[in-house]
């Protein structure tokens, strides 16, 4: 008797579960590209100077996204020199070769330019749990902290190939 009070009591319950289904709708994310440009002008024509300005920016800018991507351009053959120690830094810090663009560019304003381009997202603000709200927005914590810790955002974009 006891058994078939504890199936009858456990069908209710699964009959009140499947009855109210949850809809999440989840977080919204922006993902958004960043491009930082670093004019660098060698004064004197001091390599030296020049190679510890990259070195410092470099410095600054890392820790970043594995998508990052670096490119370090050079007005003349001799700035190139910097340009290695630059890629040999990047290296360093475990960015991978394929992420990082070194190349030879005689129409620069500068002598040497850095450029870095990344992906940022945002999440969505999410409203607290309140008593007077009815329709509490269900999924949206936990949605918008799975989306912070993307490593990469740029792997979140589609792109539509027609």
């Amino acid at each position: 008797m006891i058994r078939q009070m504890l199936c009858i009591v456990w069908l209710f319950v699964l009959a009140g579960c499947a009855d109210n289904p949850e809809i999440s709708r989840g977080a919204e994310v922006i993902i958004y590209p960043e491009l930082q440009r670093f004019n660098i002008e060698l004064k004197n024509n001091d390599i030296t100077v020049g190679q510890r300005q990259v070195a410092d920016i470099i410095s600054d800018l890392l820790p970043v996204t594995p998508d990052t991507q670096w490119i370090i351009s050079y007005r003349l053959r001799r700035d190139a020199s910097i340009a290695k120690q630059a890629v040999k830094q990047l290296k360093r810090a475990g960015v991978r070769p394929a992420q990082i663009i070194q190349r030879l560019a005689p129409s620069l304003n500068t002598d040497i330019v850095l450029e870095v381009r990344q992906y940022h997202l945002i999440t969505s603000t999410c409203k607290p749990y309140s008593f007077d709200n009815n329709r509490p927005t269900r999924g949206c914590f936990v949605d918008a902290l799975r989306m912070q810790q993307v490593v990469s955002p740029s792997s979140l974009i589609y792109a539509v190939k027609e």
